[in-house]
């Protein structure tokens, strides 16, 4: 599993989903989460790159958002979670409060994908991001990014690569709609 999570965060950075040391992601291994530790280049992953946390449990080399990865492990049955900050669904999350793609694909796989608001690092926020995985397996935090969480690491990043390209093709579409948009 690690040689995959490298992998991702290697695809994370070429397909701009990240920049510099955002993002962060994380599997589930018999009852313990291994998430990538805090302050590391996703594309730049290594073995040494990954801490092992029980759920409930705190260390503060693990990443600044475990708080919310045990969140959705809590709630949900999924093995692999994914923090990314794609420009295009961080500008839209700005003005609008769910996304509803305007793609057959965005359509078809993801359809409305839910903003929340709340303060980074917070037991509130992570509850609702834990939430709204648990419902949809995505969500859009306000001028944050998303939070992806599926089987493993590949399906969740292609599910990310979907939302963006849903909000990369709805924020142009507005660009020439605007008078549509208000």
């Amino acid at each position: 599993m690690i040689d995959e999570a490298i992998q991702i965060g290697k695809k994370l950075a070429l397909f701009k989903l990240i920049d510099g040391a955002s993002g962060n992601l994380s599997f589930r291994v018999d009852g313990e989460i291994v998430i990538t530790k805090t302050g590391v280049m996703l594309d730049e992953l290594n073995d040494d790159s990954f801490v092992k946390v029980k759920i409930g449990e705190k260390k503060d080399i693990a990443s600044s958002d475990l708080i919310v990865h045990q969140k959705i492990y809590e709630k949900t049955d999924y093995k692999a979670v994914l923090h990314c900050h794609g420009v295009y669904n961080v500008v839209l999350s700005l003005k609008m409060d769910e996304i509803v793609p305007v793609d057959l694909e965005g359509k078809m796989y993801l359809g409305k994908i839910k903003v929340v608001d709340g303060v980074f690092g917070s037991e509130t926020l992570a509850e609702k991001i834990a939430e709204e995985i648990a419902e949809k397996g995505i969500v859009i935090v306000r001028a944050h990014g998303m939070y992806v969480a599926d089987k493993d690491l590949t399906t969740a990043f292609k599910k990310a690569m979907y939302a963006e390209h849903s909000c990369e093709v709805l924020f142009n579409y507005l660009s020439i709609n605007r008078s549509e948009y208000k």
